[in-house]
């Protein structure tokens, strides 16, 4: 026994040695692995306060990538050595989502203090003749003992420690990955936001002949494509059996208009395969609708609510409510968890979560992922290891993710999605197949013709030798325009011709709505700076620079932003940090500051015309145009529903377009309201191709008043991902 100067932690009846790399209780020592007493040591130093899971791994090993289940085995073992049983957490306890707090109250010792370790040795003792031969057998037995209890110490403490370390250091399972890419169909036109449906010898499909949205069959391994019947004219097949001979069937015909369905949805039919009479899901509307992998029962979500129905309709009883609106859904073979994509009510994108129906719960998968990245779901493979997702990774181009769901006792599993494909098509709907050693999927590689439209003629003819640009605006003096590249949200600037371009805006800021100032020396846009931020306006100068806030300092959303005509103001839509609340705001560029136009509450997508009189706008719902006059602060409705507003040069008319909303054709088209006598003409119908656009589809004018649109060219087909799954 000695004495010297240390300093010590203690806490309940342990005290750390930071200096000896001992733990004591009792004043007896603790086994401890060193990268356990490091963890511990951690926490200490650091009590009651959380100390986050990468702060931890990076302390405990500095140099060293390892899987966050190595931190995770370390807990385990600190637990069970400080005695904590089976959810009791007195010393460290676990703070969900972020990291580790070492809870008991910890007591700083630096002064001398004496550490009593006992030593227990052999000692050899002389017995004289008179001492009895009991006493002499008991203290041959007592030795033998110690022995034995020693012997039995370090044989356990082996086995902790190799067993310690074949879980800390079992070899990670390696990634999934593609091997090869194979090209199903040849046909062009497949719809990429449906469905993938496959009951083994044949995947089922959605695609477009001219304007009309039909439904065809083909093999895995290619060949004749074959027509699936329409028993609807406007519907769209959500699922097929677990055996493969009846389709789950969305009715868009009577979307809307069913006096039993709480939400606007369609009609949910039962159709045998490929073709047969439908029957009705009796009560159940929804736009999103899956098979048990039993049969014996139908999920499908209604607003925000999750429910379970048996395949006709009866004995409907809700499992969950959700964020918000569920648009696609996967069941776990084991019939035991949903997988759903959920749109955020905010609008910001769509994320995944999970329903686990054994333990009524529900969680988001992956919370950290941004909404923006519209995670899509995919489906499991038959044996449950994994399951596969598309999401977008840079703005324009969705790929297709894997997540490894069973764990493994001899090999360690990430818990993170792996990326699977990297462009450069873009990658949606996966189905995995019946065998599970591919993934079928629908591959788009994106691009768009710009068109001008002829009043006299009523024919489209290439704009600007047809570039792919999107959201086109011109300089006032007619020689310039800003554009986005498509697919993409890159800002760039050109003549006219497209000679000499340049690009204004680059990687991870994606820019939208970009409008001239009337001198032409910059461009208004919005923007998000990064995947997961919120839209801001911003300022660029025409001739190229660094984009800089227009409004510094602000939190709220801000979104299309128009010049007055004196190019010193800035009038803007904004709202909330929910996204809620939408209303109209000035910004004086001079000044900086903001002022909010009275009366226009519910308001956005604001343009101001030519002479400052007016605004033209949108309601918040239904996207209800309106007129706002800015001496008198009142409204009136121009139209019951329109997109893209603007102004034509002499502040005369308004234009607007119905194409987003009527993606069929059959009505949608662009208007001008005329405001000398309040009428409203369509000037330009849906044409007989399909256009696109990065938001919704876009229409603009040129400096003469000609109606520009984005005409879709992209090639969508069938695709099989072979895959090697580890």
């Amino acid at each position: 026994m000695g004495k010297e100067t240390k300093h010590f932690y203690e806490f309940g009846p342990f005290r750390l040695d930071p200096d000896q790399r001992l733990l004591l209780r009792d004043n007896q020592p603790v086994p401890l692995q060193p990268k356990a007493f490091e963890t511990l040591l951690v926490l200490v130093q650091h009590s009651e306060t959380v100390v986050l899971k990468d702060e931890l791994m990076k302390s405990v090993w500095p140099d060293t990538f390892v899987e966050e289940s190595n931190l995770a085995q370390n807990i385990f073992v600190l637990r069970k050595t400080l005695g904590e049983t089976t959810g009791e957490h007195r010393y460290i306890a676990t703070v969900p989502g972020r990291g580790y707090r070492f809870a008991e109250k910890v007591r700083f010792v630096p002064e001398q203090g004496d550490i009593v370790v006992e030593s227990h040795s052999i000692t050899r003792v002389v017995i004289d003749e008179e001492t009895s031969e009991d006493i002499r057998e008991a203290a041959i037995a007592g030795e033998t003992a110690s022995r034995g209890m020693r012997r039995k110490v370090v044989i356990a403490a082996t086995i902790f420690v190799l067993a310690f370390a074949a879980v800390a250091f079992r070899p990670v399972v390696p990634p999934p990955k593609v091997t090869r890419i194979r090209q199903i169909t040849h046909l062009g036109t497949l719809v990429g936001n449906t469905y993938l449906l496959t009951d083994g010898p044949r995947i089922y499909f959605a695609m477009f002949e001219g304007k009309e949205r039909v439904f065809r069959y083909v093999s895995p391994e290619g060949g004749e494509v074959f027509p699936v019947e329409k028993v609807f004219p406007d519907m769209d097949i959500d699922d097929i059996s677990p055996n493969g001979l009846e389709f789950l069937i969305a009715n868009y015909g009577d979307h809307g208009r069913l006096a039993n369905c709480e939400y606007p949805n369609p009609s949910l039919w039962r159709v045998p395969a490929p073709s047969g009479s439908p029957r009705p899901v009796a009560g159940v509307c929804t736009n999103a609708a899956r098979w048990s992998p039993d049969g014996h029962t139908i999920a499908y979500p209604s607003g925000s609510d999750l429910y379970l129905a048996n395949p006709d309709g009866s004995t409907v009883r809700k499992m969950a409510t959700l964020p918000g609106g569920a648009h696609r859904l996967a069941w776990s073979p084991d019939g035991t968890r949903l997988r759903l994509s959920v749109a955020d009510p905010r609008g910001s994108g769509l994320s995944l979560w999970q329903v686990d129906l054994s333990a009524n719960t529900v969680r988001r998968l992956f919370p950290d992922w941004p909404g923006l990245a519209h995670a899509w779901v995919g489906g499991w493979i038959p044996d449950g290891r994994y399951f596969f997702f598309s999401a977008i990774s840079d703005w324009t181009t969705r790929n297709i993710w894997a997540i490894r769901d069973k764990d493994e006792f001899l090999r360690r599993v990430s818990p993170q999605p792996v990326q699977i494909t990297a462009g450069p098509l873009a990658f949606y709907s996966p189905t995995p197949s019946k065998d599970g050693k591919s993934v079928f999927v629908v591959g788009e590689q994106r691009r768009g013709q710009l068109l001008r439209y002829n009043a006299a003629t009523a024919e489209f003819s290439p704009y600007a030798q047809g570039i792919s640009a999107d959201q086109v605006t011109f300089s006032r003096d007619g020689q310039w325009m800003a554009y986005l590249e498509y697919p993409g949200c890159v800002l760039v600037r050109s003549r006219l011709d497209g000679s000499d371009r340049r690009q204004l805006t680059f990687p991870p800021m994606c820019a939208f709505n970009p409008q001239w100032s009337p001198d032409g020396t910059q461009i208004a846009f919005q923007a998000l700076a990064k995947m997961g931020a919120h839209n801001k306006i911003y300022l660029v100068p025409s001739a190229g620079g660094a984009p800089v806030l227009a409004a510094p300092g602000s939190s709220d959303r801000q979104t299309y932003p128009s010049w007055t005509s004196d190019g010193r103001s800035l009038l803007f839509s904004s709202s909330d940090e929910t996204g809620d609340n939408p209303v109209l705001h000035s910004l004086n560029l001079e000044t900086k500051s903001v002022s909010l136009l009275p009366g226009s509450a519910g308001l956005h997508w604001g343009q101001v015309s030519p002479d400052g009189r007016y605004v033209v706008a949108l309601e918040d719902a239904p996207q209800k145009l309106v007129l706002y006059d800015v001496a008198t602060h009142n409204t009136r409705a121009i139209a019951e529903l329109a997109d893209y507003p603007r102004w034509s040069p002499d502040g005369q008319s308004v234009y607007f377009s119905t194409l987003f909303f009527d993606l069929s054709g059959k009505t949608g088209g662009v208007y001008r309201w005329k405001i000398s006598d309040n009428t409203t003409e369509k000037v330009a119908g849906y044409p007989d191709f399909s256009l696109t656009g990065v938001y919704g589809v876009w229409f603009g004018l040129t400096p003469d008043g000609s109606i520009l649109l984005l005409r879709d060219e992209s090639t969508r087909d069938l695709y099989a991902l072979d895959l090697d799954l580890p």
